[in-house]
């Protein structure tokens, strides 16, 4: 089985792909997770990023997105919301229009900031935007990091007990979830 985890961050020692990396511990051996963290290659999404000759980074990420029994999103908290990295690659992936990769897919929110909230209103607006792209989102656990500087060691190892925790939890319920089959 593989899992995707995918970080809005375009941050060299970005806090929400630490955050993606900190979540392998908790898989199990016999489930592969690879951490995608280079969104910005992407090229802004147009009506031209939808005919049959799209960039190749493009073409292996929806490859990867299909091929996914489940996908975990880390973004930022930018103004309020999710990172426009993440916005584009949303965008791309849910096109062409009736082909998202993301229909049916099993998704997990994550996220680290180091303000007070988290990223309680970035993940809040990106389930509007999955719920468009035909995604089944994760109600539980919420996972949002909160003063997230102080949470993380130096070499990005997440520290925080209770964030571990949750972590733990999110990779169970995502393993044991009746939507992660394979497609």
């Amino acid at each position: 089985m593989y899992v995707l985890g995918i970080s809005g961050s375009a941050r060299d020692g970005s806090l929400n792909t630490a955050l993606l990396r900190s979540l392998s511990e908790f898989f199990p051996k016999d489930i592969e997770f690879e951490v995608v963290d280079n969104l910005s290659v992407l090229p802004l999404y147009d009506q031209v990023s939808e005919d049959e000759n799209v960039p190749a980074y493009l073409a292996e990420l929806r490859y990867k997105v299909g091929r996914a029994d489940a996908v975990i999103l880390a973004s930022p908290e930018h103004n309020y919301s999710f990172s426009a990295s993440m916005k584009n690659a949303l965008d791309l992936l849910s096109r062409p229009r009736g082909q998202s990769v993301l229909a049916g897919r099993l998704v997990a929110l994550v996220g680290a900031a180091p303000g007070l909230y988290g990223t309680v209103r970035a993940q809040a607006q990106l389930r509007q935007v999955l719920h468009a792209t035909g995604a089944k989102v994760l109600d539980r656990p919420e996972i949002y990091v909160n003063q997230a500087d102080s949470k993380f060691g130096c070499d990005g190892t997440l520290l925080d007990r209770s964030a571990r925790e949750l972590c733990a939890q999110l990779v169970e319920t995502v393993c044991n979830s009746d939507v992660f089959v394979r497609w």
